[in-house]
């Protein structure tokens, strides 16, 4: 869950030449372990330099792995009764995007868009949901650095303009609206690094694309039809041209979605995570984020530990005749 740059590992240096494989991490890591037992996690966002962030619902606080470290020590610190979400990495503005759930607030608005210094962690920003009810759930930025985040229980996409002080409704459509009442809506967002902005709704399946116009503001959604369908997509990467990383919540896959024609042709790439919600892209390849949430929320049984992300292999892209 972060703003999406394209992937050196899968760029080739010419046409007559193979992609390389994708290089190993210094010390050959294939998971990331996040710490204590009640961390459950939700969301993932990667830097550059490929540190990665993951945020808990179990405990509200942020993690950090900087590559080579195979456990993620705590990096903002948690408080009870408090969720951390989707996140997006900002370097140019030092900052650690994130959606953040606080169940103390309630009647007031309980969910907000938050801003951690990456240097510090320490919280620089709160901005309240817009409306009565909201759910913010993943977040992404374009190039000038505008923010966006979904709202799983609005329906809607919200953003932050460059320089703003507060959330404005950035994108509504009927398309958005939930399929039966109570439920999840609208889920990872990613933006594919031009003018366009893709998300998944969770209840349904679907893919929409929107763009970004020219005066900042949402054109209208336009359905992308994947087959086979997704079910209940949760995370959403922009990989490179035409090609998205998505993670199936309940199914436990992580999948690569190739568009071309106006629909999509869905590849699994690995289907045995434990309830993945998150999934980042560094040179080393793709950390897919198992969150176990429905322990938390009341499955009986006790979650596998430790709590980890798990790299998978990202084909390279097919080389153009």
């Amino acid at each position: 869950m972060r703003p999406t740059r394209l992937l050196s590992l899968i760029t080739c240096v010419s046409a007559l030449a193979a992609c390389t494989p994708p290089p190993e991490e210094p010390s050959g890591l294939t998971e990331k372990q996040l710490p204590g037992e009640s961390f459950y996690p939700e969301g993932i966002a990667s830097g550059p330099d490929g540190t990665l962030y993951f945020s808990s619902v179990g405990t509200g606080a942020i993690a950090r792995a900087r590559p080579g470290e195979l456990g993620a020590s705590v990096f903002v610190p948690g408080r009870p009764a408090f969720g951390v979400y989707g996140m997006a990495v900002d370097t140019a503005h030092d900052t650690l995007w994130a959606c953040t759930y606080d169940d103390t607030l309630p009647p007031a608005q309980p969910s907000h868009l938050a801003a951690y210094s990456l240097t510090t962690g320490a919280q620089t920003l709160d901005l309240v949901m817009p409306g009565e009810s909201g759910g913010c759930n993943d977040v992404t930025l374009d190039a000038a650095g505008n923010v966006y985040a979904t709202d799983s229980f609005a329906n809607t996409i919200v953003r932050l303009p460059v320089g703003g002080s507060q959330l404005e409704t950035w994108a509504s459509d009927a398309a958005f609206e939930a399929s039966e009442p109570g439920a999840f809506t609208l889920n990872g967002l990613t933006w594919d690094g031009g003018n366009t902005l893709y998300v998944v709704k969770t209840d349904t399946g679907d893919l929409f694309s929107i763009a970004i116009q020219p005066d900042g503001s949402a054109g209208a959604p336009v359905a992308i039809p994947v087959s086979p369908a997704l079910e209940t997509p949760d995370g959403l990467e922009w990989v490179d041209d035409g090609r998205l990383l998505v993670v199936e919540n309940s199914a436990g896959r992580a999948s690569l979605v190739t568009l071309a024609g106006g629909s999509g042709t869905k590849e699994v790439l690995a289907n045995d995570f434990l309830e993945p919600t998150a999934v980042a892209l560094t040179q080393e390849g793709a950390w897919v984020l198992e969150s176990q949430l429905s322990i938390l929320f009341g499955q009986p049984g006790l979650p596998s530990l430790p709590f980890r992300a798990r790299r998978i292999a990202v084909p390279p892209a097919p080389l153009l005749p």
